[in-house]
């Protein structure tokens, strides 16, 4: 009987029961807080919170964390490789070896290139084009050939023809 299975379900559970242990353990460890409002307030970095929390940060941070992760990613794969480069050489493998981390390091280069051309590793953004002007800018002639639906009944009930 193949116990390839169990032996991965009995590493599960034991896992499973890990951390339902330590959580469990540290409810009961923990020390209790009380009601005090000042213990229940929301503590961010040592300064008062203000606003709310469920604002829209800015998409520049999300693309500069992104490309860290990326770079940071090949600095780390890097690392191995140049510590067993030397072995390679010596085995006669040096040149395709060098060539398999120059192409890495080439895609890398093109995705960089990419991102920079589309202009998201500017921190400040262009200043928009003008955009064409609407119909009501253009005056009573215009406003009159492009003319704006009605607005639907109030939310007071029924149409009173007033908006």
């Amino acid at each position: 009987m193949d116990l390839h299975f169990a032996i991965v379900a009995i590493f599960t559970v034991t896992a499973a029961l890990f951390v339902v242990a330590n959580l469990l353990l540290a409810r009961l460890l923990r020390p209790r807080s009380g009601t005090d409002p000042a213990k229940l307030a929301i503590y961010e970095c040592g300064e008062p919170t203000i606003g709310q929390a469920w604002i829209r940060f800015d998409i520049r941070f999300y693309t500069v964390a992104l490309m860290f992760v990326v770079f940071d990613i090949e600095v780390a794969l890097l690392f191995p490789w140049g510590a067993i480069y030397r072995d390679f050489v010596e085995q006669g493998l040096g040149a395709l070896v060098f060539l398999e981390a120059a192409a890495f390091i080439v895609i890398l280069m093109v995705g960089l290139a990419y991102v920079w051309a589309r202009g998201d590793i500017e921190w400040t953004a262009k200043p928009p084009e003008e955009a064409p002007a609407a119909p009501q800018a253009l005056g009573a002639a215009a406003a009159a050939a492009h003319p704006q639906p009605a607005l639907a009944a109030s939310s007071h009930g029924g149409s009173h023809g007033h908006p």
